[in-house]
């Protein structure tokens, strides 16, 4: 009978009741009357202790991202289409990974006409929550950096055929002023493309270029209009950001449309 009953409650969390059945025990051996109904015999108090367990862990915090939180970054706006010059120190209709970006995406990613989260006139092919982080896996001429596989946390997670990012599509959860949103990273700047002791150090390095207030990434209009920027490009834009692995990206509408493209380079 004691083999059956323990094969019936036998899990993940077994240690747990056994635990908690031998603090009962001991309490029913000071105090009879600790209940309201005698446990008569070791089924009943197992499947009390089961319930007991079962409340303990729905009452268990949520785990939170294991990545370092960077907190009171500067971030400016840039969009799909963004010309050079004006503030852009690149030309927009392309990316680090997408040579066609701008057509890939669907067309211009008018900052100014809106339709919700998207612009005015079409609906976008591509994720329209993206940003930017100063970090690229790949150097000017197409090569994997040396530094890729030690400085990516998730670098050894998968084999990475020599034309996929490890940062492209990448998720990362964002915070302003307890607004939190999420966006996929979808090019690399700004300013920098190699500053991975600030991307991927433990929160405490700041970004290593001084330009635009220090800004450490660059968001899209829909990411502005999410985290509720004060106007686009100026230091009381800050956020707190870090990466999150897709299965923690909660529903939203930044997974709406989710991009799965990888480098496309003429």
């Amino acid at each position: 009978m004691l083999l059956l009953i323990l094969s019936v409650v036998l899990s993940d969390w077994f240690r747990g009741i056994i635990l908690s059945f031998v603090t009962l025990v001991s309490m029913f051996a000071h105090n009879p009357q600790t209940t309201t109904q005698p446990i008569t015999d070791l089924r009943d108090a197992v499947i009390e202790l089961s319930a007991i367990h079962q409340e303990q862990e729905s009452e268990a915090p949520s785990i939170s991202s294991a990545y370092p939180l960077h907190r009171g970054i500067v971030a400016t706006v840039f969009w799909v289409g963004e010309p050079e010059g004006g503030g852009s120190s690149e030309d927009n209709a392309l990316s680090a990974w997408d040579d066609d970006w701008q057509r890939n995406y669907g067309g211009f990613d008018d900052p100014q006409k809106r339709n919700g989260y998207h612009p005015i006139g079409f609906t976008p092919k591509e994720n329209p929550f993206y940003l930017d982080l100063p970090y690229n896996d790949f150097d000017d001429e197409g090569r994997r950096k040396t530094n890729a596989y030690r400085v990516i946390p998730w670098a050894n997670e998968k084999q990475w055929g020599p034309r996929e990012s490890m940062m492209k599509n990448r998720w990362v959860k964002l915070i302003r002023n307890g607004i939190t949103c999420y966006g996929q990273i979808q090019d690399a700047g700004p300013y920098e493309y190699d500053d991975h002791a600030y991307v991927f150090g433990d929160g405490s390095t700041k970004p290593k270029s001084t330009l635009a207030n220090n800004a450490g990434l660059d968001v899209s209009p829909a990411l502005r209009d999410c985290l509720k920027f004060n106007h686009w490009n100026n230091a009381d834009n800050k956020v707190d950001w870090q990466f999150v692995d897709a299965a923690d990206v909660p529903a939203g509408p930044w997974n709406e449309i989710v991009t799965t493209s990888q480098i496309h380079w003429r």
